[in-house]
């Protein structure tokens, strides 16, 4: 009897998997559902793994990809979101595939069947070699944005970003042009989505792309202070460690 986790947190969400996955097959039994990427960690870490896992990927305390840093998942991994900006790195975990919402019956059955010709064609060690060959992929970063202005979406593209600021909860993408806009991801979950070579963290509030440093001054205890374009009310005022990382990053 294959036993399935889902990890959504959205409980109709959670009940419509259920009653599609029960309609399919009313052999398989769901093991637990679980709502924060932080409880599915624990979970995992504690429980012999499933059949095969559900996931959202968008979840109340951060993206879901952060599990797969702490834990090693052998089951076969099914994606279920309402964003496709995240199927490449979808695939690059032991995802097998990638369900857009509303889910589909359809497209639910032959996901399942998929699973199910995985988990019967080897053994653990055959799953494990496949996750290893995802991983060594190169990875894929963000980028584009589709924001909100007024009545409509914009599309901002990568090279367009000056930096990500967070101002009173809020994640602001600003542009090389300084147009402001709102997004949903905080700094933290766009330092991973982020390319490194593009993109740096030079504070809790900031992350800024190459081309928006435009002066780097010398500050006391090996600080540094950073003017960025388009411009601010005050410079950036730089930690010792990530004055050093940020040395580190420009002289790569």
């Amino acid at each position: 009897m294959p036993g399935v986790l889902i990890i959504e947190d959205e409980l109709p969400n959670i009940q419509r998997l259920e009653k599609m996955l029960h309609a399919l097959d009313d052999n398989i039994t769901v093991i637990t559902s679980i709502q924060t990427v932080q409880a599915s960690i624990e979970w995992l870490k504690t429980h012999v793994q499933p059949d095969m896992i559900f996931m959202d990927i968008r979840l109340t305390d951060g993206l879901s990809f952060e599990i797969f840093n702490q834990v090693t998942i052998t089951a076969p991994v099914i994606f279920i979101t309402a964003y496709d900006e995240y199927a490449l790195k979808a695939f690059e975990v032991n995802g097998i595939d990638y369900l857009p919402k509303p889910l589909e019956a359809d497209k639910l059955e032959k996901s399942i069947r998929k699973a199910r010709s995985l988990s019967r064609s080897g053994s653990d060690e055959s799953i494990l070699q496949l996750i290893k060959s995802m991983q060594s992929k190169q990875p894929v970063y963000r980028t584009r944005f589709l924001v909100a202005y007024r009545d409509r979406y914009i599309l901002i593209i990568g090279g367009d970003i000056a930096y990500f600021t967070s101002e009173n909860k809020i994640t602001f993408l600003v542009t090389h042009n300084a147009q402001r806009f709102v997004v949903d991801q905080t700094l933290e979950i766009l330092e991973k989505e982020l390319d490194p070579e593009i993109f740096f963290r030079i504070s809790r509030q900031f992350i800024v792309s190459l081309k928006a440093i435009h002066k780097i001054h010398q500050s006391f205890n090996g600080q540094l202070k950073i003017e960025l374009l388009p411009p601010l009310d005050e410079h950036v005022l730089m930690s010792r460690e990530r004055s050093t990382q940020l040395k580190k990053w420009l002289n790569q």
